[in-house]
């Protein structure tokens, strides 16, 4: 029976407490507001929305989720690169803070991540890659896991991945990058559709019910709970028998 060596943790609403139908109003207020002063809002809406949905279709055969995004958002503000880009990296590193309040902290996702590197798992960040890093690295220290304190093995941010949850080039990647094989690893997500994918690649699941929806009918998780019942797995070592 193979032991698991590496955790693949998903972000939001695994590790932080985000509710999208709380967080997304906020957020795009606050970014329509940076970002007005170069872009009418409703062509800036448009253009990322776009973009967003190109990155959601990268399959690992297009290049970077970044590079998706640009070629599909560039052309729809009628922008250079260096005349736009510029002012959404700094709203990651120096606005985007500011939506912390809509997020919640679970004490447990401290402990998994505390105990997960005491007994010596690799750690992936494996959240959509969607966003920069620096967006990703802001919501870990929101939710009390930040990359500061505990170093992942890797995060997965639309810099540096070609692919999106749940196209099987996505989980290729991450396992490439910890040299790990499928059964030595968990994903842990709370999504059916993009974190339960990863078992079509013989990856195991967890899968993370924050209430929000109707348990998993069509894809099968190997396992199932709250992060304190993942907890308890890795503690009694039945993790390895999923």
């Amino acid at each position: 029976m193979p032991v698991v060596r590496a955790l693949l943790l998903d972000l939001d609403d695994t590790l932080l407490l985000n509710d999208m139908e709380t967080f997304a109003p906020g957020y795009f207020r606050a970014l329509l507001d940076k970002m007005r002063t170069v872009c009418p809002p409703v062509r800036f809406m448009e253009a990322l929305q776009v973009g967003t949905e190109a990155m959601m279709r990268n399959d690992g055969r297009n290049g970077s989720n970044a590079d998706v995004f640009a070629r599909e958002f560039l052309p729809r503000v009628d922008r250079r690169a260096e005349e736009i880009m510029p002012y959404l990296e700094r709203f990651y590193r120096e606005d985007f803070d500011a939506l912390r309040h809509l997020t919640g902290v679970d004490p447990d996702a401290r402990r998994l991540v505390s105990l997960a590197r005491a007994r010596g798992y690799q750690l992936a960040v494996a959240t959509q890659p969607i966003f920069p890093r620096d967006a990703i690295l802001a919501r870990l220290r929101w939710a009390e896991v930040p990359d500061e304190e505990f170093r992942y093995d890797l995060i997965t941010s639309y810099e540096m991945m070609n692919a999106c949850k749940p196209h099987r080039a996505y989980f290729r990647a991450v396992l490439e990058h910890l040299e790990r094989r499928p059964k030595e690893c968990v994903m842990v997500g709370d999504s059916v559709e993009a974190d339960l994918g990863a078992g079509r690649l013989g990856i195991k699941t967890f899968w993370v019910d924050r209430g929000r929806g109707d348990a998993p009918r069509t894809v099968r998780a190997d396992a199932r709970g709250n992060l304190a019942d993942l907890i308890r797995l890795i503690e009694t070592g039945e993790i390895d028998e999923l």
